[in-house]
Order: C-alpha cells, then sequence, then structure tokens
C-alpha cells in the first residue's frame, strides 16, 4: 500500500492480459517484480507496469538458481553475486527503489530456484535430522542454534553487508526477507533480523508476515510481539501481505500465499501494527488480486481513521 494506490507483487500473474484487466479494476495500483519472471514476460509488460514499479524480488528476470550468500563456495558466491548484479540491472530499468532478497540458505549448494528441484534437495539426507515435520521440510526448533546453522548466517552475514553496500551504489535498498522455519532456510525468528540490520547501516528489511507466522507457531514466540520487535528496528521498508493455513494443532505449517483475509489470517490485526511504519505494503498472494487490493485498501484506510 502507498499513497498512490495499492503495491502488489506480480508473482500471481502469468500473462499481459492478466496485469492489463487487473489495472482496468484497481488503475492505481503499483507492483513489485517478482522472481518467477523471464526476460520476456518483462518486456512484454513494460508498457502496462512502467512508472509503476516500486521494488524487486531478487532474482528478476529469473535465474536458475536463487543466490546463496551463506555458501563457502566460491563458485556460488560469485554465480550469486552475478545474478544480483542483473536483478539490480532491472531495477535501475524499471524504478525500483527497493530490491527484496532472500538471505542464503544452511549449505554450500546452490538453491535450485525450481520447486521439484528444490523440494528434491531439501529432501538430501543431510537435512534428515533436523526435521520436524516431513510436511514442508519444517526444522527442529533447535535448528537456528545448530553449529552448521550458525556457519552458514555468519558467512551470509558477512556477503549480505557487502551486497547492501553494492544496492547502494545502484541507489537501491537491499531488503532481506525473514524466511519460513524450514531446513536449510535462514534468518527465520525475529532476533536474527535485529541482530542483522546491526552489522550495517545498508542492511534494510522486507518483513513477510506469512513467514513470520509460520514461524511463530513453530517457535512458539508472540506472533504480534515479532512484529513490534523487527518494526523497532526502523529498518523495515517492505511487508509481503499473505495468508497460509498453517495450524500447528494438526502439526501443518504451510506458505501457501493466500488471500490476505482467509484461513482466519488476523489480516486487520497485523495491518493495525503495520500501518503507520512507513513500510510498502506488499501483496503477495497468488489469487484474487482485484478483491485483495480493494480489501488492502479499505483495511488500511480503516487503520490511518482510528488514528
Amino acid at each position: 500500500m502507498s499513497e498512490s494506490g495499492p503495491i502488489i507483487s506480480l508473482v500471481g500473474f502469468h500473462s499481459a492480459d492478466e496485469v492489463a484487466r487487473y489495472l482496468d479494476a484497481v488503475p492505481t495500483a503499483r507492483f513489485e517484480l517478482s522472481y518467477k519472471m523471464s526476460a520476456s514476460f518483462l518486456e512484454q509488460l513494460e508498457p502496462l507496469i512502467e512508472g509503476r514499479v516500486v521494488s524487486s524480488h531478487a532474482c528478476c528476470p529469473a535465474e536458475p538458481i536463487f543466490p546463496n550468500f551463506a555458501s563457502s563456495d566460491e563458485a556460488v558466491i560469485a554465480q550469486s553475486y552475478e545474478a544480483i548484479e542483473r536483478t539490480l540491472a532491472t531495477c535501475s530499468r524499471y524504478g525500483a527503489a527497493i530490491m527484496v532478497l532472500h538471505p542464503g540458505y544452511v549449505t554450500d549448494f546452490a538453491i535450485p530456484s525450481e520447486n521439484k528441484a528444490r523440494k528434491a534437495l531439501l529432501e538430501s539426507p543431510a537435512f534428515a535430522p533436523y526435521i520436524a515435520f516431513d510436511d514442508g521440510a519444517i526444522c527442529r526448533t533447535d535448528y537456528p542454534d545448530s553449529p552448521v546453522y550458525r556457519r552458514h548466517a555468519l558467512i551470509a552475514t558477512d556477503h549480505l553487508v557487502r551486497v547492501g553496500q553494492l544496492c547502494r551504489s545502484y541507489g537501491v535498498r537491499l531488503a532481506v526477507e525473514n524466511l519460513n522455519p524450514r531446513v536449510a532456510y535462514l534468518f527465520q525468528r525475529p532476533e536474527e533480523m535485529v541482530t542483522l540490520t546491526k552489522e550495517s547501516e545498508d542492511i534494510f528489511l522486507c518483513l513477510d508476515v506469512g513467514h513470520l507466522y509460520i514461524a511463530s507457531a513453530v517457535y512458539g514466540f508472540d506472533y504480534y510481539v515479532a512484529i513490534e520487535t523487527i518494526l523497532a528496528t526502523g529498518r523495515v521498508v517492505s511487508c509481503h501481505l499473505h495468508a497460509n493455513s498453517t495450524l500447528k494443532e494438526e502439526g501443518r505449517f504451510r506458505d501457501d500465499h493466500h488471500t490476505i483475509d482467509a484461513h482466519r489470517f488476523p489480516i486487520e490485526e497485523t495491518l493495525a501494527l503495520l500501518a503507520a511504519s512507513g513500510a510498502n505494503l506488499v501483496l503477495e498472494t497468488v489469487e484474487d488480486p482485484v478483491y485483495n487490493s480493494r480489501l488492502l485498501v479499505d483495511l488500511v484506510g480503516k487503520c490511518h481513521a482510528s488514528h
């Protein structure tokens, strides 16, 4: 959400016609470029999204891998920096002031961006000791304190400082995103995000409330206090909004990216905390873009009216 209208990720759009129809219904909309977008799709959308892009989710255009700045393999690190440079070129071309980045992974391997290949990697025997729930490869609560996790987190932190500097050289803010509580995923808990911001003034945050909601169910921390804790850093420049069907009682921890008021997700309470932050409120839903956009505008309007 911004003063110019709702902001929505293009992750749920698959054609220029879909985007055009959406803009007919929501003419004030602005966009975050998605890590799933091909170079050709970007070019097709250029006439529609010109002057409307506020952020880009790395990598854009899509790459075969996600950057892994936690790797100790120099080839993987070099590949990751090259991918980020291409995304920053995209930011420059489309006027994106923020680059959202998944910060790194608990492995030296490159991470496939294709879902099936990534799922196969997560099913590697090396990760098995750290899995608490097989569905979704959800990690044990002691995983972030394990030596292997901590080692990769330190490597990632050092590189993220450099990535932040690189982004600044392009006039772009690096927004590191909190990830899901899955094996191989780094920076899952609120205190990790807070610590990261203390490493460099060039590190900003993308607060993904869906990811945080799942993490709160796994780790048992208070979801609302966690939002306030992360916002208190003063570094949150973007927020990803989506609901999920997580239900701890059934051992279900899903990153569905559904409509923001689905599954009894506490979107009104969430927005009450986020609305005054000044961060971009970005819909990262994969369904009903018009409904979600109108609902977000209405709910944020109510938040501002109540203050």
